[in-house]
């Protein structure tokens, strides 16, 4: 495979983000988008007409075994919903396929631990889509710690709220349920753990609580705050809801020089240092560039091997911190982790 120059991929799952996967994945020169899957053929037929537009010909097809019984498929995108990735992801690694993952990796610490070993058992590559910590605004602020400018980081505060009213993806139905999604942390905050970790290391307490306020139709929380205490002694704060009026994606990031702050959604990033310096850093526009980012990453690891950017233990550890809140939901005690 390292003497490949291009890695053919199938992309199973055409959804919203398998949608974004498809429309990155033409734009690299090292990928060549082979086929499309989804079990409802348009969502795989959009995918085809896209990549045509840009002079690629995608096979579709709504059977996932005909993609993974392709030899000539080198590696597969598996962006179908929350509760089919561990099934999907082993069934491609058995067919010596590697694996790039959306996130949450799987719905329990336990299952992204079976798909790892099942990866390093079949010698396979196997990499989870944790975005977040990719996209410019975080990306920034992810620099701007690591150079030092506001000290060393001690406390992060993260708001991350959708709209009613304004659900967008929101409104489908499977998203109801949790045997589908896992709940909220492990649908939408596995990508805000992932980004603290990058910033301040593992993570040794999970404390939380949750409640459902305004979703009758979903059987899981639809607002939930989780205190972490991390081993290096800093402290982390996610308030994660889907019920507010107002839509919020800011955070904090607390040093002992200074202070960042982040608007995701107004592509801000600024800081304040303590001795009244004010700065507000110049953010270039994501569009899409993150996504295209990983994907290029899983390429290169794949046929060059290249560290990738984010690893599936990366992934496995945001999911273990879902799974560390909601123990903490359930049982009213800080969940201390290992």
């Amino acid at each position: 495979m390292s003497e490949k120059r291009t890695l053919s991929v199938g992309l199973i799952g055409c959804g919203t983000m398998g949608g974004s996967h498809a429309t990155q994945l033409v734009t690299l020169p090292e990928v060549r988008l082979a086929v499309a899957c989804d079990l409802d053929i348009t969502r795989a037929e959009a995918v085809a007409t896209q990549a045509a537009t840009k002079g690629q010909t995608v096979r579709v097809t709504t059977d996932v075994a005909t993609v993974l019984a392709d030899p000539s498929i080198d590696g597969v995108i598996v962006a179908t919903p929350n509760f089919t990735h561990k099934d999907v992801v082993l069934a491609a690694l058995g067919a010596g396929k590697d694996v790039f993952c959306e996130k949450p990796m799987a719905l329990t610490l336990a299952d992204c631990d079976v798909m790892i070993a099942r990866a390093h058992e079949l010698g396979r590559k196997l990499m989870v889509g944790q975005v977040l910590r990719l996209i410019t605004v975080f990306a920034t602020v992810r620099r701007l710690v690591s150079e030092g400018t506001v000290g060393k980081p001690f406390a992060v505060r993260i708001l991350r709220c959708a709209r009613r009213g304004a659900d967008g993806p929101w409104a489908a139905t499977w998203r109801s349920k949790r045997a589908n999604t896992g709940g909220l942390l492990h649908e939408v905050n596995v990508h805000e753990f992932d980004f603290m970790r990058s910033i301040f290391g593992e993570v040794a307490e999970v404390t939380a609580m949750a409640a459902n306020f305004t979703r009758p139709e979903y059987d899981y929380e639809d607002h939930v705050v989780v205190t972490l205490r991390f081993r290096n002694g800093g402290l982390g704060v996610l308030e994660s809801s889907v019920a507010t009026v107002i839509g919020a994606t800011e955070g904090l990031v607390t040093g002992d020089r200074g202070s960042i702050f982040y608007d995701w959604a107004r592509n801000h990033v600024s800081y304040r240092l303590v001795d009244g310096t004010e700065v507000e850093v110049p953010v270039e526009r994501d569009a899409g560039r993150s996504v295209q980012s990983e994907l290029s990453s899983f390429a290169q690891w794949v046929l060059h091997d290249e560290a990738p950017v984010v690893t599936s233990e990366d992934g496995r550890r945001a999911v273990q911190l879902a799974e560390a809140a909601y123990e903490s939901v359930a049982t009213g005690r800080t969940v201390h982790l290992h």
